[in-house]
């Protein structure tokens, strides 16, 4: 096993040139293989070899401290040993290294991505991985199909001291966060922060300014982060994704997520931040 620590480097690549062991991360049904302890387990090329474990498929993700990691995936019915358990990656929100929440992610996405595109969209027949490209390949006419995101934008709405805050009809309790919403086709992320904002709340914004990224792998997002200010409307929610609206105090916010999990609690804690909070 190689032990976890906050010091770990990944760099995402698509074919490894290495001839240095690899090691592993172990998924099934899109679920890790961690420890009682939730820890996530990463397997020396040995460990996986004489480990009673079945594999379906292997495929590469990049390099860890220099090592060639890769994503092993279970049989459905594999067995696995009583000092481990299956965890899915929500679960361990919050709770991972940076490195070790970038290289799940990027596991759950890649796996997601090929047992959708098992099939060739055109023919039918069985495709398979490329062998110099990460792409999906079929022999009926040489089209590759590529691992793809879905960009979305998230906005925290401010009026000086107060944030605009939304509960989704999906959320727990008195649970709120910040805006949301998919990019449509042909559109820009300022016009789709324009229009999800005026769709979900009826709120108009002005002064967007970009705060930065996160891939969220559920299925396969990237979110980009803004903040906004907020210029006129009545809000209103949609009553369809979002049942409650409001202005909250940036000093009387209720339960909100968390920086370290979600971007909506970096946009959050930010700007509360900024006002000395």
């Amino acid at each position: 096993m190689i032990p976890i620590s906050n010091n770990l480097v990944f760099t995402p690549e698509n074919i490894n040139n290495s001839s240095e062991a690899s090691i592993s991360i172990v998924l099934r049904n899109q679920e890790f293989l961690t420890s009682k302890a939730s820890e996530i387990l990463i397997f020396e090329e040995e460990d996986l070899r004489w480990s009673e474990m079945e594999f379906q498929h292997k495929q590469f993700l990049g390099y860890l401290d220099n090592k060639p990691c890769f994503l092993a995936e279970l049989t459905s019915d594999s067995k696995i040993t009583d000092e481990t358990m299956l965890t899915p990656l929500r679960a361990l929100l919050g709770r991972l290294p940076d490195t070790l929440f970038t290289i799940c992610s990027r596991s759950l996405q890649l796996s997601d991505w090929k047992k959708q595109n098992k099939y060739c969209g055109l023919c039918g027949s069985e495709m398979s991985l490329h062998k110099t490209e990460r792409a999906m390949s079929c022999n009926c006419n040489g089209s590759l199909i590529y691992p793809r995101i879905s960009p979305c934008i998230i906005v925290l709405v401010t009026d000086g001291d107060n944030l605009l805050l939304a509960h989704n009809k999906n959320f727990p309790g008195d649970f709120y966060s910040t805006l949301a919403g998919f990019i449509e086709a042909g559109e820009s992320a300022e016009s789709a922060i324009h229009r999800e904002i005026f769709e979900e709340v009826k709120v108009k914004v002005t002064n967007i300014q970009y705060h930065g990224s996160q891939s969220w792998p559920f299925p396969s997002q990237l979110m980009l982060g803004y903040h906004a200010e907020y210029l006129e409307g009545d809000i209103q929610p949609d009553g369809v994704e979002i049942d409650k609206a409001e202005w909250f105090h940036y000093q009387e916010l209720p339960q909100v997520p968390t920086g370290n999990i979600s971007i909506s609690g970096q946009l959050i804690e930010s700007y509360v931040k900024k006002l000395g909070g």
